[in-house]
């Protein structure tokens, strides 16, 4: 009895998971350092409406430990949300989150949703792929604090662009 949805239980194990395989591994920066400093903007796309993102973006080459042969970029980033654009209230959500992306492209955030007379603290696992600069993911946002009801997607499919500066 973890959300009370079948299906967003099931998306939720396989996302806390992931997320268990994925930070326990170490990750390193190699040798020779790609700095990566810039912006990233985005849209997303849910059932509660579409939202917009945008970031500062710091990152650097990583590789699995104890291999060359799976290289990407690393980046934490420090940016802003909007909560659903078609609600009547402006929403907002300071974020933190961090991102590996090769190829495959993982990633969590922590977010604080308010339209100022209430908040909620989310967590968010990501997964995708990138490439280019642009990365295609699918999140899942889970309350970390007592569950507040802001009209915010709990799963969406989101497009962003990475701006090297």
């Amino acid at each position: 009895m973890l959300l009370m949805n079948p299906v967003l239980d099931w998306l939720y194990k396989i996302a806390i998971c992931s997320l268990g395989i994925l930070f326990p591994m170490h990750v390193y920066a190699v040798e020779k350092e790609i700095p990566a400093k810039g912006f990233t903007l985005g849209i997303q796309s849910s059932n509660a409406g579409i939202s917009l993102e945008s970031a500062y973006s710091i990152g650097s080459r990583v590789n699995w430990d104890k291999t060359d042969l799976i290289k990407g970029l690393g980046s934490i980033s420090f940016g802003i949300e909007t909560g659903p654009l078609t609600h009547k209230d402006i929403i907002i959500a300071p974020k933190v989150s961090y991102t590996m992306n090769w190829f495959i492209s993982f990633g969590a955030s922590m977010l604080y949703y308010t339209d100022f007379s209430q908040g909620s603290l989310r967590f968010r696992p990501e997964i995708g792929v990138s490439m280019l600069g642009i990365r295609v993911y699918h999140g899942w946002n889970f309350s970390v604090d007592k569950y507040v009801s802001l009209p915010l997607h709990n799963r969406f499919l989101a497009i962003s662009y990475f701006i090297p500066i």
